[in-house]
């Protein structure tokens, strides 16, 4: 019979691992954070995070996180637009927070921890059963699929992809629970795992608090693509369609970086077009700010990514109430949240002449159409993926 830890009160005592973490506030490292506040209510919280990477939050007012226990190790820093560098970087912070995990997390516990950085939790997978602990999953990225998309590895028949899938499949068999962020992705590890009831959903929220419901704008449409310009995102493909339509009469805005991000840049200058801009990283205290000028919000992933991602910036535009462009596979999470509650439009990733035609079709929309599709995206935020009911479904996990 195993032994359940418990803190002081009683409370359940639960370990959150993840590379980013407060102070960083943008995709995972907000989302975890969230995450360890919530737990924090009911539970004992300890984090185990990577380094502080964004230097400018150090001359900022930091709000104490007084009911969480942060640990972090000494790392080395890493360039993450580099291949070779990032691999480096990945490597000796797994190493490095899975030596203060087998240090600070006794056997028996409970555990949360997301796939950032990826080796870690293969690591992990190896103590699972020496120090009984109960860890849950949350899945943002899937390995090794996603390295095919991304065109690290060439073949889902070479060697090293059947190696690497046969020790990811492992590793994710050895999880108490599985968490996903859609239906494409639970069927994709349903499929790979043999899996069901370990195995749920909860999806990314809508900030329905602080971003607010957003008018459309009065004026001709403006595009926005607000986030990671990787090289999942398919952005060749768009810049593509942008050019083909350059005649019509809208603006497209680009904010953000990535690996490709100079593929934009370049865009821009070769093409001298003033309609498309692009912009940094800009904080988060500003999403209203550049939410209010958009028309509608560009969603953008390569073809064949069905069920290994679900962006999570898909539900902060509906809780600005935008109408989504998404361009992805036929079938994933957000086709299948646009087609249900007329939100937005789609075309299939990886057709040149179907981003085109969604373009063309949105900016000969009628306001009336756009200002509709905008009311239905924020009554979606509201009713099914605010902060609130998201971040219950976390709390269930560990209810006793």
């Amino acid at each position: 019979m195993s032994t359940e830890l418990s803190g002081p009160n009683n409370k359940n005592e639960i370990f959150l691992i993840s590379e980013l973490f407060y102070p960083e506030t943008i995709s995972t490292g907000y989302i975890m954070t969230e995450i360890a506040k919530e737990l924090s209510k009911e539970n004992v919280v300890t984090v185990i995070a990577g380094p502080e990477f964004y230097e400018e939050k150090e001359q900022q007012y930091l709000e104490p996180l007084e009911d969480i226990r942060i640990i972090r190790g000494s790392y080395a820093s890493y360039n993450k637009n580099n291949f070779f560098s990032r691999i480096f970087g990945v490597l000796s912070i797994s190493w490095r927070m899975l030596a203060i995990m087998r240090l600070h997390i006794p056997k028996n516990s409970k555990v949360l921890m997301v796939t950032n950085p990826l080796i870690l939790f293969v690591l992990t997978s190896f103590y699972v059963r020496k120090r009984k602990w109960n860890i849950k999953l949350l899945v943002h990225d899937v390995f090794p699929e996603n390295l095919i998309v991304a065109g690290v590895l060439k073949s889902t028949t070479s060697l090293i992809f059947k190696v690497l899938l046969s020790i990811f499949k492992k590793a994710y068999m050895k999880m108490d629970t599985l968490i996903v962020l859609g239906r494409d992705m639970k069927q994709l590890f349903e499929s790979k795992t043999g899996k069901t009831s370990t195995i749920k959903i909860i999806e990314n929220w809508a900030d329905t608090e602080n971003i607010n419901k957003q008018e459309i704008p009065d004026d001709i449409p403006n595009f926005l693509f607000a986030g990671n310009m990787g090289r999942l995102q398919g952005l060749d493909l768009l810049l593509k369609a942008i050019e083909e339509t350059k005649e019509y009469d809208y603006n497209f805005t680009f904010i953000g970086s990535g690996a490709v991000e100079q593929l934009v840049t370049d865009f821009i200058s070769q093409n001298k077009l003033n309609k498309v801009r692009k912009y940094g990283w800009l904080p988060r205290e500003s999403q209203n700010e550049f939410l209010s000028k958009a028309t509608i919000g560009v969603i953008s992933l390569k073809k064949d990514m069905y069920g290994l991602g679900v962006p999570s910036k898909c539900y902060n535009l509906l809780a600005a109430g935008k109408p989504l462009l998404y361009i992805g596979d036929k079938d994933s999470e957000i086709h299948r949240l646009i087609v249900e509650n007329s939100v937005g439009w789609f075309a299939e990733a990886g057709n040149v002449s179907a981003i085109k035609d969604a373009i063309i079709k949105i900016v000969e929309s009628d306001r009336s159409v756009l200002i509709s599709m905008g009311k239905n995206a924020r009554v979606l935020s509201e009713t099914l993926y605010s902060k609130g009911i998201i971040l219950n479904k976390f709390s269930k996990l560990f209810q006793k």
